[in-house]
């Protein structure tokens, strides 16, 4: 049997009892059945249906937990029902989109509900925009609707947008606006709008590192739903019970599969405007906080937190930590696995191809570098540059193929926009990697990102995680910079922990090349105080500016 298919068998069958476990499956009553009837009629196969689900089956639970106190699945689902009828009345037919520029709290769980409810696309706004990308974002996707935090005003002011504005967080220090916000819709009453007929389609932005992000949407499938939830389930077990700390950006797609998650289930969604390390660990210890969903960067950032280990009964009730969205080096997995136990996951996927793989905790402990087995329903495949198919342990071009189809990016009139490679199906992830003989994926790299030097391939990752591995530097990338003789040599900016003295260039090159070949050596080093990155913790690498050497 393939090992594949014996993974993929083993995953169904150990969600099985996770999701007997969750509470998911505890019966109703007649009244209940009969509301949640009428909500699928009404809603069908959106995320409404999932909101308006759980506040049947859980209308007295705390749904979210955010900077402006508590808020219970009764609350959360009335006030999004009564901003879909206020933006129904105020745009007389459903809008046909509605975009959405919110920082982490209730107010983008009320506008999704409600776009969904209204059966509009969904455009998910990436937060850290500078304005004149803010701008040709609006000019490319025209949402009818736009749901933004105050801050943004300012610049959604500038990109002459003309559609409905709806103010949702405001500062208590902001000056009063004409325009009605989320709050003043929420208090109004009036007619439903018409049921939701079909699927409602997602839209989620690429991390745009190397210039404007591109839009990816689709109309999201019941059955690709199904085996992301099996997954999950299986791995995650998320339950009813839990007190889930959503940290990453919800305009991302982890981020919004990490709020999603708790929000179908019933459990508690806690969440802060802003990630602060030191802010996490104390909604840890005063949540008594289940689930921790945080990218990698906000994982180091923790770990720093003086008198970390001082603390650890603190977190007695964490039972899992997952992270995503961007590489995490096999060091920071291990310094994890030492300070939290063996409870980290760690998945994979991209904003075309969706989740991919996930490594369990017994994957990580094992290759704390690998991002573990495909997912059920995704096929992988790892194709050389001539397409063909790529051996075990042979380095290759990642393809992958799954439930959430891709067809390609949002048309833009103002760019030119290449869509991502498709053969057979799959996707092109743009990402280098190999398995192994257990069918474990591991990434070597980026195709784009793959730096040559003296004719030999080099994987800036590598070096990264050995540069990382040194006790003094927290953080580290490798770039590759012209250069006369080898065509380019690697450079390194360096992040050292505090207190730490600045190592010798020439100690730090032996220490790189105890563990990598010679030519994989940096020629410099540069210290900085921080890597400058997306919101994603994706490291923007156009923002390094090295010395060229002579």
């Amino acid at each position: 049997m393939r090992a594949d298919l014996r993974h993929g068998l083993r995953q169904l069958g150990s969600a099985l009892p996770a999701i007997a476990k969750s509470g998911m499956l505890a019966p109703v009553g007649p009244r209940k059945a009969a509301a949640l009837a009428r909500g699928f009629y009404r809603y069908g196969p959106t995320p409404a249906m999932l909101l308006a689900a759980t506040a049947i089956r859980h209308p007295d639970k705390v749904a979210i937990i955010d900077d402006a106190g508590e808020l219970t699945y009764r609350q959360l689902q009335g006030r999004a029902e009564a901003i879909a009828a206020a933006l129904f009345a105020a745009t007389a037919t459903p809008p046909r989109s509605v975009g959405i520029l919110c920082r982490n709290h209730r107010g983008f769980a009320e506008a999704l509900a409600a776009g969904a409810q209204l059966g509009a696309e969904l455009i998910f706004i990436n937060t850290e925009l500078p304005p004149a990308q803010l701008h040709a974002i609006l000019a490319r996707h025209q949402p009818d609707v736009l749901i933004y935090d105050d801050e943004y005003a300012a610049a959604v002011e500038d990109a002459y947008y003309l559609g409905l504005r709806v103010p949702a967080w405001r500062e208590p220090s902001a000056e009063t606006s004409a325009l009605p916000s989320l709050d003043d819709l929420a208090a109004r009453s009036g007619p439903a709008p018409p049921r939701v007929r079909g699927t409602v389609k997602l839209t989620l932005l690429t991390s745009g590192t190397t210039g404007l992000a591109k839009g990816v949407p689709r109309a999201v499938k019941p059955t690709a739903i199904v085996l992301l939830a099996v997954t999950a389930m299986a791995i995650v077990r998320l339950r009813t019970t839990d007190r889930v700390l959503v940290a990453p950006p919800m305009f991302h797609g982890f981020g919004l599969l990490a709020l999603l998650g708790p929000l179908a289930l019933g459990a508690t969604a806690i969440c802060r405007r802003r990630f602060d390390a030191q802010t996490a660990l104390d909604d840890i210890a005063r949540y008594r906080v289940t689930v921790v969903m945080a990218v990698p960067v906000m994982l180091q950032r923790m770990l720093a937190v003086p008198g970390l280990t001082d603390n650890a009964s603190a977190r007695s009730a964490l039972r899992i930590m997952v992270t995503g969205a961007a590489p995490i080096a096999p060091a920071t997995v291990s310094a994890l696995i030492d300070e939290f136990g063996p409870i980290l996951v760690n998945g994979y996927g991209s904003t075309e191809a969706g989740l991919v793989t996930i490594a369990t905790p017994q994957d990580l402990l094992a290759a704390p570098d690998t991002i573990g087995r495909t997912l059920l329903g995704v096929s992988v495949r790892i194709l050389r540059a001539d397409r063909t198919e790529a051996a075990t342990g042979e380095i290759g071009e990642i393809f992958v193929r799954s439930g959430l189809e891709y067809a390609g990016y949002t048309p833009d009139a103002a760019a030119t926009v290449s869509s991502k490679e498709i053969l057979d199906g799959h996707v092109s992830t743009g990402d280098l990697g190999h398995f192994d003989a257990e069918g474990h994926l591991f990434i070597d790299g980026r195709a784009d990102d793959m730096i040559v030097s003296g004719g030999e391939n080099v994987f800036p990752g590598e070096v990264e995680y050995r540069l990382i591995a040194h006790p003094d530097i927290t953080d580290a990338v490798v770039i590759g910079v012209a250069d006369a003789e080898f065509g380019q040599v690697l450079n390194a900016f360096i992040v050292l922990g505090s207190g730490a003295a600045t190592p010798a260039d020439d100690a730090l090159k032996q220490h790189v090349r105890q563990g990598l070949e010679r030519y994989k050596v940096p020629k410099r080093f540069i210290v900085v105080d921080e890597i400058p990155r997306n919101a994603s913790g994706k490291v923007l690498r156009a923002k390094l500016h090295a010395p060229t050497t002579s």
